[in-house]
């Protein structure tokens, strides 16, 4: 099987060269996806500030409060790559889109109707099921673009995910405390819905043609060097990110005298950052190339993280959040468009599940190595790993995968 056929003969479809970020021709439902993909992410994150004190609070323990949170990303491990082969052989994108918003809508009822932690761990593990179909979202918006700029549309979607993630968080923290914690995972799984209902009006571009699938076919795009090299910087990026920003720097914050209001802007100063940084990256590559890109953005947060257990005043700590978010948005979409580089249309949700799946694997471990670090040496121990990672992913930037890039 040929993974790269087609690459050189784009698809009827993309006659035009207009390199907007919003083509002529697909204007309408690209403006429609971003809604529906918006409202998919506020739908998961809405209720993610109150979220582990609301485990807490129907009687769990830490580690329990940790069993519960992780179950989110134990689908994503999991499903995400038979999700892009199923996408691929199915030819259509459109019917697992709506099947993950449902799953998550449903997913964020179970939350709001649970009696006990066991009861939210199923329900956060449903709502990880809906998420795992992210690898299904993002191919199906690169297929408004030319092949070429499908770097483009990831750091547009990447830009509206960002967004979503900052008006949320910023949001289902207020509407908690004026409606209550039930009524914030209610409201989430309204917005899952109404996602559901903006995504009907898209037109889904026909898939590219593609051979029945074999598990050689599935190899030859599973062990593409760029493919590899790109997952593994994947697992330490989202190490970092989930020990730091999702983990670790709130409670460095709180530490350091930060209030719940400081908390909260901390975040969504960071996730602002990080939307900034996800069109930065296109303007990088498109002049100074992928690896520079990968170089500024690893930098970034590893200068920003190495800091931390320097800082003793909240401002200081969020003007050093403004390099991490940027350098996690440029590091988000980079990663992302290079994980799907030159492999055939038909072929790239496969390689996108196997990019996403195996950076869950950093997800899954970044709060749970770096919380056993923590107890042991310190909070300090935390950020002077995470910042010795992201100087790993700059030096794997050197890697002759990139020599062209």
């Amino acid at each position: 099987m040929d993974v790269n056929a087609h690459i050189k003969s784009p698809p009827s479809r993309h006659k035009l060269t207009h390199s907007s970020l919003l083509p002529p021709p697909h204007r309408y439902s690209i403006v429609l996806f971003c809604i529906a993909n918006f409202l998919f992410w506020a739908s998961l994150y809405l209720y993610v500030p109150i979220f582990p004190v609301y485990i807490q609070s129907l009687g769990a323990s830490l580690s329990i409060v940790g069993v519960v949170v992780s179950a989110y990303a134990i689908p994503q491990v999991l499903l995400r790559i038979p999700i892009g082969i199923w996408s691929d052989n199915l030819g259509r994108r459109k019917p697992l889109v709506v099947a993950g918003i449902i799953v998550t809508s449903l997913g964020a009822l179970g939350l709001g109707l649970a009696a006990n932690p066991w009861q939210l761990f199923l329900a956060r593990l449903t709502t990880g099921i809906g998420a795992a179909t992210w690898v299904v979202f993002t191919i199906y918006f690169t297929a408004y673009y030319r092949p070429e700029s499908s770097g483009r549309a990831i750091g547009l979607i990447n830009f509206v995910q960002g967004g979503a993630l900052v008006v949320a968080t910023a949001g289902g923290g207020a509407l908690a405390q004026t409606l209550g914690s039930r009524q914030t995972f209610l409201a989430a799984a309204v917005l899952a819905v109404a996602g559901l209902a903006a995504l009907a009006f898209t037109r889904e571009q026909p898939a590219e043609p593609r051979d029945v699938f074999t598990w050689r076919g599935f190899s030859s795009v599973a062990t593409r060097p760029l493919l590899l090299t790109v997952s593994v910087m994947g697992i330490l990026f989202q190490f970092t990110v989930h020990a730091g920003v999702f983990g670790f720097i709130p409670v460095y914050a709180a530490k350091i005298g930060g209030s719940s209001a400081d908390l909260g802007f901390i975040t969504m100063l960071t996730l602002g950052s990080s939307m900034i940084g996800n069109l930065t990256a296109v303007w990088v590559w498109d002049r100074l190339g992928h690896r520079a890109a990968i170089l500024g953005g690893a930098l970034l947060i590893g200068a920003s993280t190495l800091t931390i257990p320097f800082i003793q005043k909240i401002p200081a700590l969020m003007a050093v959040q403004v390099g991490y978010g940027l350098g996690r948005g440029i590091l988000t979409t980079s990663l992302m468009a290079l994980s799907i580089r030159d492999v055939s249309p038909g072929h790239r949700a496969t390689a996108m599940g196997v990019y996403q799946a195996i950076y869950a694997v950093g997800m899954l471990s970044g709060p749970l190595v770096s919380g056993f670090l923590g107890d042991r040496l310190g909070l300090a121990s935390i950020f002077f790993l995470a910042a010795a990672l992201s100087l790993l992913i700059a030096a794997l930037a050197f890697s002759p995968v990139f020599a062209k890039r």
